[in-house]
């Protein structure tokens, strides 16, 4: 026993060293991976605060919407054609709306949850998810806050007689204008091309690098590692532990 304790000393030390390189190896992917998922994260909030903002403003015109179909009452010798296109976009308006609140509210709580208690990798889903169903989101309030305005022009002609009808159509195509030029102003000043668009991905396909997973020859060499490891005799393995 007391020949073979100098033999084994070299193994033993090259298998401490093989076990800390390893240790250090999976220390910094860990480090690594939680930086970038601090990264996604952002985007994360970003998308959510955003559906959250939305989804107020899409309930209070869908309140609105619902007010115009059950309290506004119908003159009988109002033209028809005028009562029915109001009643199709008002019904247009909650509709959208109410589309516009459940989208957000949904995203804003299911994405961050999957985030937070999904597989490796669930980071990435969940804010690439987001971008999605955030830009069909976005699409449904702003058709629901036009067929609104529509919705007052009409109110307009069937409530009241042309001479005073005639002003508020003045009126509501001047603000449908100027509501679509600033859009394409506030729009054109803040666009991102996409081939500009930064992300929280790290590779060239669109993953995120945290989903990247330890590849079939690390996990051999982990595998062949532990077994040597516990192969060792008791005494050297606490000597490789060193003092407690």
């Amino acid at each position: 026993p007391l020949a073979a304790r100098p033999t084994s000393l070299p193994v033993c030390d090259l298998l401490l060293c093989s076990l800390m390189l390893y240790a250090d190896k999976n220390a910094l992917r860990t480090q690594l991976k939680v930086q970038m998922l601090r990264i996604r994260e952002k985007e994360l909030m970003y998308y959510t605060n955003n559906c959250l903002s939305i989804s107020t403003s899409a309930a209070l015109l869908a309140g609105f919407a619902w007010y115009g179909l059950t309290e506004v009452p119908f003159d009988e010798q109002a033209d028809a054609l005028t009562q029915t296109s109001y009643l199709v976009v008002t019904t247009l308006i909650m509709g959208l709306e109410l589309l516009t609140v459940v989208n957000a509210t949904l995203c804003a709580i299911l994405g961050p949850g999957l985030a937070l208690r999904g597989p490796d990798g669930s980071m990435a889903t969940a804010v690439n998810g987001m971008m999605t169903h955030y830009k069909f989101t976005l699409m449904c309030f702003a058709t629901g806050l036009i067929c609104f305005m529509l919705s007052a022009l009409l109110y307009g002609w069937m409530q009241f007689d042309w001479t005073l009808a005639m002003p508020m159509t003045v009126l509501i195509c001047y603000f449908l204008f100027k509501i679509f030029h600033y859009f394409v102003r506030i729009y054109r000043r803040f666009r991102l091309a996409p081939d500009h668009v930064i992300t929280g991905a790290f590779n060239a396909e669109g993953q995120s690098a945290e989903a990247a997973a330890p590849s079939e020859t690390e996990l051999a060499e982990q595998r062949q590692l532990q077994e040597q490891y516990a192969n060792l005799p008791e005494a050297v393995r606490a000597n490789m532990a060193g003092p407690s």
